[in-house]
């Protein structure tokens, strides 16, 4: 596509934010535009279907991720719980962002409810299993097992 020429006034707060901020790819305050650009139009979309909402999701947890990752390495330590609940976020946070998907396949707005209503617990119910299988274990791998055991203690009773 044919790129053309814009001309663009920013206040100096704005204008010291661009130089500052850094984004892969993008060496100069054109290339960084275009990258600020691409990413709400990725995020606009992300809310229309499934897929793109996990694309979208993933992207922003990735870079949460690579700060905790990094920061694990320096300090030579790692939580199994706070990579559970990471990789568990995406798929959460892309359920919700494209409800309206799910909504519209219903026959009627209570059965949509309904719907996103099951989804969503599905999703909340395996963070709670594997939340569960580390508690039942005494948190290994994670780094105040002891603070986390005795908020920890919990249980679920079911008639059935």
């Amino acid at each position: 596509m044919a790129k053309q020429t814009v001309t663009l006034r920013l206040d100096q707060d704005d204008l010291a934010y661009l130089s500052q901020v850094e984004i892969t790819g993008a060496a100069n305050l054109s290339e960084k535009i275009r990258a600020l650009i691409a990413e709400a139009r990725t995020q606009r979309q992300g809310s229309r279907d499934y897929l793109s909402a996990h694309d979208f999701a993933r992207q922003l947890i990735a870079r949460v991720e690579r700060q905790i990752n990094a920061a694990e390495i320096d300090a030579t330590v790692r939580s199994e719980l706070i990579h559970r609940i990471l990789a568990w976020l995406p798929e959460a946070l892309a359920y919700a962002l494209s409800a309206g998907q799910v909504m519209a396949r219903a026959n009627d707005q209570t059965a949509g409810l309904r719907a996103l209503e099951h989804g969503l617990a599905e999703r909340t119910f395996s963070l709670v299993e594997a939340v569960l299988q580390l508690a039942q274990a005494g948190f290994p791998g994670c780094l105040d097992p002891q603070a986390l055991a005795s908020r920890g203690r919990f249980e679920v009773q079911s008639d059935s």
